[in-house]
């Protein structure tokens, strides 16, 4: 084998200083300031290389593939174990199928074959093995065998980075406090995450709606996504300052740098402690309108804070999370457990509880999701759960009965035409119908209502208010949908524009619809708590306000420092612009007016 080129470390030095001094620009998705080391995580990885052997080495490499695979196995049965012990057995399992992968003897016999007849390294011969293997199956019609690609490549990639001597990186037991620094984040990534451990978000791609955005806010880390060179220019070990107000990241500064963001970290911290003074006061504006605030969440673990931090509902639980990372899908006690959970710790306060939305940048690896070429306009949300009846009656049943333990809501994700909520609503009549039969109690005046997130439901809302109890606006995808936007592509990013008047207006019509019909509608989506739109949002007459809950705080103080009648003639104003620039500007004075430190904090 070819020993390491000896000039590796002056080369590492000669790189981090040209490094020194970098600053990155990207798009501020959740904001902050954090001061703290790199930790790269999945690294961009050029083809392997092809290393001739002489015939006397065959042998030991064969070994050292082995030795190898018998790494990797452990590796994943140590991954397997912290996953169970953070998330449970059931959660872990996942592993069970990578181990059972990296152990396959007909993938072994393969390879060693042909490190013996081509005489090449383990590392490239592996890699070619794979790829075989993901050409036949990428040409399978059955979309669960295609899907099965994304687990061949993760265990391919694990093994060939430990051929490589590369130190893999296990998300659920960081070794540091750090930023992390990636590609992108998907949703099964951050299911198992060691939260203690992450102190922001700094990825390639991303969008202020993306995934590791909503995940950033919810975990209340700053993060900055949209960073195209940052695996270029950022490698573990690297000292970073980011600002996830102002979308940068700065590699290596300087001493005065670091004391001049320190100095700003304090100020902030400043800030919020006066912003924790208004917990026990209610979200009500100058001339005594009260908003009622909610939060957002993906898993029961996050209740016990929302309540004891906040004393506030769930206007959104994503129940999606439940399904991520499992081998098997939740059974309906499983599902019932945890929406009980949560209804229990969070009453006297309500939850609204999302019905399951995969697809789009959501899959699941427990489920046959189809190859949809456009995965957001393809088989998601309610189209998915109508499909699978199986899977949607034993969620509903399962929420059926947990509305006999709290103030429940249920609420149908993606509504898009009118036949949709006919069928959904007659699921829930047969879910009902099934724990009557089993003497189940529940409680038969349980709220019902949909996600606004597709253009035809608003132009709908006068017909669907009538056969539901509330409008939930999601105003993500509500954006993406209107204004033919990918929101997690980073190429048209200055397409995505809540405050786009065609997007006001929409709204706009969707509430009075809905007040027309006696039914209250909340706002679910992004928009919810960013400042700069929330008098906008007020201003056309939503009354409740669901987001992440790190922004609670900061909505409720400019809640309480501005006017109703003010934020109604902002929409006025909004409604006679052209353009979404022209409307946030009228937005950013307002409120840099009414309580500037939320432009500056």
């Amino acid at each position: 084998m070819p020993s390491k080129p000896c000039s590796k470390t002056a080369l590492a030095k000669a790189e981090g200083r040209a490094r020194r001094g970098a600053a990155l620009s990207g798009i501020g998705v959740s904001a902050g300031i954090v001061i703290a080391r790199a930790l790269v995580v999945g690294s961009r990885r050029g083809p392997v290389q092809e290393v001739p052997l002489a015939a006397a080495d065959v042998d030991k490499e064969i070994r050292r593939f082995k030795a190898v695979l018998q790494a990797s196995v452990e590796q994943l049965e140590g991954l397997r174990r912290r996953v169970a012990g953070i998330l449970g057995e059931k959660d872990a399992r996942i592993f069970d199928a990578h181990q059972a992968m990296v152990a396959d003897q007909g993938l072994i016999d393969e390879v060693i074959s042909r490190i013996r007849e081509k005489r090449r390294n383990a590392e490239f011969v592996f890699a070619q093995v794979i790829q075989h293997y993901a050409d036949a199956l990428s040409k399978v019609d059955d979309p669960f065998i295609r899907d099965r690609l994304a687990d061949i490549r993760d265990v391919a990639g694990r093994v060939i980075g430990n051929l490589l001597g590369e130190k893999a990186v296990d998300l659920a037991c960081l070794p540091r406090r750090s930023i992390l620094v990636a590609h992108d984040l998907s949703p099964s990534d951050t299911a198992a995450l060691d939260r203690g451990n992450v102190l922001g978000f700094a990825t390639a791609i991303g969008s202020r709606t993306s995934h590791t955005a909503i995940m950033a806010r919810s975990m209340g880390i700053p993060a900055v996504v949209g960073l195209a060179a940052v695996l270029d220019q950022v490698h573990t070990g690297d000292l970073l300052i980011m600002d996830g107000v102002h979308g940068k990241v700065l590699v290596n500064p300087d001493a005065a740098t670091v004391g001049d963001y320190r100095r700003r970290i304090r100020s902030q911290e400043r800030w919020l402690r006066r912003i924790e003074q208004d917990a026990e006061l209610p979200a009500e504006t100058l001339d005594g309108f009260r908003v009622q605030l909610a939060a957002n969440i993906a898993l029961p673990a996050e209740v016990e804070e929302i309540r004891t931090s906040y004393g506030v509902g769930i206007g959104l639980f994503r129940t999606e999370y439940l399904f991520i990372n499992r081998t098997s899908l939740p059974t309906e006690d499983e599902q019932f457990e945890a929406y009980r959970k949560v209804a229990e710790e969070i009453y006297p306060h309500s939850v609204i509880i999302r019905t399951l939305d995969v697809g789009g940048d959501k899959f699941l690896s427990n489920l046959r999701m189809p190859g949809d070429l456009n995965p957001f306009l393809g088989v998601r949300a309610i189209r998915f759960c109508l499909a699978r009846p199986d899977i949607f009656l034993a969620q509903l049943r399962a929420i059926l009965r947990a509305s006999s333990y709290g103030k429940v809501r249920i609420m149908f994700p993606m509504i898009a035409t009118f036949e949709e909520l006919q069928k959904a609503a007659a699921r829930l009549a047969q879910a009902r119908a099934e724990l009557d039969a089993r003497h189940v109690h529940y409680n038969p005046n349980m709220d019902i209502g949909i996600m606004v997130e597709v253009p035809s439901a608003a132009l709908l809302a006068d017909r669907l208010a009538r056969h539901v109890d509330f409008f939930s606006l999601g105003t993500n995808d509500l954006v993406q949908y209107s204004l033919a936007c990918d929101r997690a592509n980073p190429n048209i990013s200055y397409l995505y524009q809540p405050s786009h008047p065609s997007i006001i207006r929409m709204i706009q019509m969707v509430v009075q619809s809905a007040y027309e019909h006696g039914k209250w509608v909340s706002v679910c989506g992004e928009m919810a708590g960013e400042p700069v739109l929330v008098p906008l949002v007020l201003g056309v007459g939503i009354h409740e306000l669901s987001m992440s809950p790190v922004s609670l705080g900061p909505i409720k103080r400019l809640i309480r420092s501005m006017r109703l009648h003010e934020a109604e003639g902002l929409v006025d104003r909004a409604l006679a612009c052209s353009t979404g620039q022209e409307v946030r500007a009228l937005c950013e004075r307002y409120v840099g007016r009414v309580a500037p430190e939320l432009l500056t904090n």
